[in-house]
């Protein structure tokens, strides 16, 4: 299973200090952009001119109401994916982020929140995938988005095995509240990868948490 370490950043600084704690553990980092709208957190966001560091593929999550100004930084950052959420999304609003990121065939994750039902993130889903063939689903395991260290929602699994048996043949990652017992619970349930913050930069050692992380969804 895929763990992607979660990057809530204050500064790009804090970007480049918490990818020198996990160089050479993973390949691939997810930075969580927000407005403190939309995004509960106001975070760095970024123009578009920055440069990441080498050796990691980037997965944008894009937690911002003008999400169509900054996806083209992101992409022009070297995103290899864009995870959008969709809650207010319009069918023009959904075919614009698709021609956004289709040029580039950047991966497009539609993320699944606690505020709609499974049905209405199961649409956003279909017309999603109808327009673009690189779609996987994000579902959130916390309650608000935009804020790391929250509480696991219990209701995160029933989730997965639903949008797992409408779309069975797609990725699907959880995001927020990981720690060892529940990615145990999520693989379980056939979660593909998880998406972990406070676990791993909230502690002082973050390959250990990775280790932990690692060996609970193999054990």
């Amino acid at each position: 299973m895929q763990i992607t370490p979660a990057i809530l950043p204050h500064s790009f600084e804090e970007i480049t200090e918490k990818l020198s704690r996990v160089e050479g553990l993973v390949s691939r980092v997810q930075i969580d952009l927000c407005d403190g709208v939309f995004g509960r957190e106001k975070t760095w966001l970024p123009t578009g001119t920055e440069t990441l560091p080498q050796g990691f593929s980037y997965e944008f999550d894009i937690m911002i109401n003008h999400w169509n100004i900054y996806v083209p930084y992101c992409i022009a950052m070297g995103a290899t994916c864009i995870v959008a959420h969709m809650d207010m999304f319009s069918d023009e609003d959904i075919a614009s982020l698709v021609s956004m990121v289709s040029s580039q065939s950047i991966s497009l994750g539609i993320a699944v929140s606690n505020d709609k039902s499974v049905d209405f993130h199961a649409e956003m889903v279909r017309k999603t995938k109808e327009l673009y063939p690189h779609v996987f689903i994000q579902i959130m395991g916390i309650n608000k988005i935009g804020e790391q260290g929250q509480f696991f929602n219990e209701e995160t699994p029933e989730r997965v095995k639903e949008m797992k048996k409408r779309f069975g043949d797609m990725v699907v990652q959880v995001d927020g509240g990981i720690k060892p017992d529940n990615a145990k619970l999520l693989s379980d349930v056939g979660v593909d990868a998880l998406v972990v913050g406070s676990y791993i930069f909230g502690r002082d050692d973050a390959g250990a948490s990775l280790e932990e992380l690692n060996l609970a969804v193999s054990s």
